[in-house]
């Protein structure tokens, strides 16, 4: 009568050595119990790419006719189960990792719920112990699954299952381990395998006073992983539309919600500039408060188990000390990023073809590239799916702008909550999620972290990364003596992942490759179209006051204190500069107040709401800068144009040709004799204004804009 096996205790390992020798000895022991209930069963070695060390250590199991030893090639635990899988016997498959250890009771007790429970059904220990040489231990309680929908909300967050798990072999042929080599990216198999089990109805159930051992080491793939942030791909349990549906009552207990809102206020209270010089010490002081770490209750069954390990492993014992120590760790009923990861699944609909990630969505240069980029590609190809994620908490202005179809991912709102970490896993499960490989970055600092963090994942998964690259900055309160660029480091720490640099205008590229030696050939020049109507050029009247026109952002980069200069020394009577823009938090409130030649007007509504009619000059300061909208926009409307000569200006305003230019920007005195130069002068600026026209008309044309990104872009 042929042996029919019970059980086939499947134990993974490739460099493990002799330290695989507790592990068998713990194996061993459990497998004697399930003998000694009167089941057959066969433990089965597989070592995959094992090195000499390994090998050599399980020569010795050769003649044992309870252990069989296999070999492989595969370099990936998920291709290493299922081989196992096949090659086994037993009516019912475990698996171990070769350097972590089971209690003796963990095989028996796991067939015995198997017993009972048929066929839909995966075992798991009831409690986690990790455990290694400086490592704290940590306890993790595994529980029962609950419904579908709470069991996604969970495994959203995190794996809520061990690796460690028994089920009927059909159930590991039929939802077979993928292939996910940390080389490539991605990691975890067992949370990809876990994520496809809930989805396909299967529960997992926790047998009961069972322990899994973990050993964690400096080079454990568990370490290496959470080292690189590793991630799972798409998974069929998290798309967007299954989990907008998802339709159960949120149970989070009274731990999860202080934490949830205490987070919450911790973070707008730091992000208010007044406010967290105020309150800082009690925001810091609330936090510790939220994290404290309270005395683990160790169960009794865990202890009893931990003691009888020692005898296995002696760095394995509960002394007082060590129990006084131990974190606990636990899957919750409901994780915070389960929430947030279904309040951003309302507002998808679409699988989309492209991505755009930007820090928000407000009025703003940077913002109207991403418009324009949208409208572009939805009249090129109106079936094309377009995604929006906003990296930052912020109010979103220009949302409205976006067209219907358009889906906005609104993470920075959304996970204000959530620690750092939990904003990675949820941005990662976005990204994954969206299944879309071309994004396109605009000035998102965060998404330039998370490419750094993920720079092996998006390299070996090929996508088709492209960034927009706008002019330097000088960096507020250093008085014009340092620059940001989002260039360096942000660009340059992920060049080999960037596809194209994108930006509006050559001297960008000039500086960026001589700064950083990025490669000509990567910088395309997406030349920014003007949409408003070329109205008919401005003759500077004869006799004064002569109106002028200053529109944009009074921040310190637009030299807001030149331009007060230039209104003290300006005469009043025959010259008025006309300010309009919102005045930001760098620049005194009172900054134009000494100045009797300006008049301002405080924030404006575009460049459409100001009286342009009015005005005989456009005046542009400004450190550095692209191609600005607001010389644009002043040159549709019929403007002559005086501006600093800096950044991209030059490519629009030729001095002594469309315009006049000053090279000294911070020369008051230059201003104001371009300005007094200008006015005695009419019909030479008028054809000034009548020249940069024809420069935008011909390179700022909406069809040249549309071209342009429909090569670049590949539609």
């Amino acid at each position: 009568m042929a042996r029919v096996i019970k059980l086939s205790a499947i134990v993974t390992v490739h460099d493990e050595g002799i330290v695989a020798h507790k592990t068998m000895l713990s194996v061993l022991k459990a497998t004697k119990k399930v003998g000694e209930a009167g089941f057959e069963y066969e433990i089965v070695v597989h070592i995959d790419r094992g090195d000499e060390a390994t090998r050599s250590y399980f020569e010795r199991y050769k003649k044992n006719k309870l252990i069989r030893i296999i070999e492989g090639n595969y370099g990936d635990i998920g291709e290493s189960r299922n081989h196992a899988v096949e090659e086994s016997l037993g009516e019912y498959v475990a698996f171990l990792d070769g350097d972590d250890l089971v209690s003796q009771n963990w095989y028996i007790e796991a067939i015995k719920l198997l017993e009972k429970n048929g066929d839909e059904v995966i075992v798991c220990p009831g409690a986690v112990l990790t455990f290694g040489i400086g490592e704290i231990n940590v306890l993790t309680l595994q529980s029962n699954s609950q419904s579908k929908e709470i069991d996604t909300l969970v495994l959203l967050g995190e794996n809520a299952w061990s690796s460690v798990v028994m089920a009927r072999r059909e159930v590991f042929e039929k939802t077979p381990y993928k292939k996910l080599c940390n080389a490539d990216g991605y990691s975890h198999e067992d949370y990809l395998f876990n994520t496809e089990i809930i989805e396909k109805g299967i529960r997992f159930m926790v047998a009961p006073g069972t322990v899994l051992f973990y050993r964690r080491t400096f080079d454990s793939r568990l370490s290496n992983s959470n080292a690189s942030s590793s991630i799972i791909p798409y998974t069929k349990l998290f798309d967007f539309n299954y989990v907008k549906n998802i339709r159960c009552i949120n149970k989070e207990d009274k731990k999860t919600k202080l934490r949830k809102n205490g987070r919450m206020f911790y973070k707008k209270l730091r992000n208010n500039q007044v406010m967290n010089v105020v309150i800082k010490p009690f925001a810091v002081m609330g936090e510790r408060i939220l994290n404290h770490k309270q005395e683990v209750k160790v169960p009794s069954f865990i202890v009893d188990a931990w003691l009888d390990m020692n005898k296995i492993e002696t760095q394995l014992y509960p002394g007082k000390k060590v129990l006084k120590s131990i974190v606990e760790y636990s899957a919750k009923n409901y994780s915070l990023v389960g929430d947030a990861y279904y309040e951003i699944a309302q507002g998808i609909n679409n699988k989309p073809d492209f991505v755009f990630i930007v820090p928000w969505l407000v009025r703003g240069g940077a913002d109207k590239v991403l418009l324009n980029y949208i409208k572009a590609i939805k009249e090129i190809d109106n079936k094309k799916k377009i995604a929006v994620i906003a990296t930052l908490p912020a109010k979103h202005s220009w949302r409205d702008r976006l067209p219907e179809d358009v889906d906005f991912i609104d993470f920075g709102n959304v996970s204000l909550s959530l620690s750092p970490e939990e904003q990675d896993i949820l941005f990662s499960k976005i990204i994954m999620q969206l299944q879309c490989k071309r994004i396109h970055v605009i000035n998102s600092e965060y998404m330039y972290l998370w490419l750094y963090r993920h720079y092996n994942l998006i390299k070996k998964q090929k996508f088709n990364l492209s960034v927009s690259l706008f002019a330097y900055e000088y960096i507020s309160g250093s008085n014009m003596r340092a620059v940001f660029s989002y260039d360096d480091p942000y660009i340059l720490n992920i060049y080999e992942l960037v596809k194209n640099i994108f930006t509006d205008n050559e001297n960008v590229i000039d500086y960026s490759v001589a700064k950083n030696s990025f490669g000509r050939e990567k910088f395309k020049v997406h030349y920014q179209p003007v949409f408003d109507e070329m109205k008919e050029t401005k003759n500077i009247k004869k006799d004064g006051p002569w109106q002028i026109l200053w529109a944009g952002r009074v921040v310190d980069l637009k030299l807001p204190n030149v331009v007060a200069e230039i209104g003290r020394r300006l005469d009043p009577s025959k010259f008025i500069i006309n300010v309009y823009g919102e005045i930001g938090d760098d620049v005194k409130r009172n900054v134009f107040a000494d100045s009797p030649a300006i008049k301002y007007h405080g924030a404006f509504d575009g460049f459409g709401s100001l009286p342009v009619e009015k005005m005989d000059l456009f005046l542009y300061t400004s450190i550095n800068d692209g191609i600005p909208n607001t010389i644009l926009e002043a040159v549709a409307a019929g403007l002559p144009v005086i501006a600093s000569n800096d950044g991209g200006v030059s490519e629009v305003i030729k001095d002594g040709v469309s315009g006049v230019l000053v090279n000294d920007i911070f020369g008051v005195d230059d201003y104001i004799e371009a300005i007094k130069a200008a006015v005695k002068e009419p019909e030479k600026m008028m054809r000034y204004a009548e020249k940069a026209q024809e420069i935008a008309k011909k390179r700022h044309s909406w069809e040249n804009f549309k071209r342009t990104v429909k090569s670049d872009f590949n539609i």
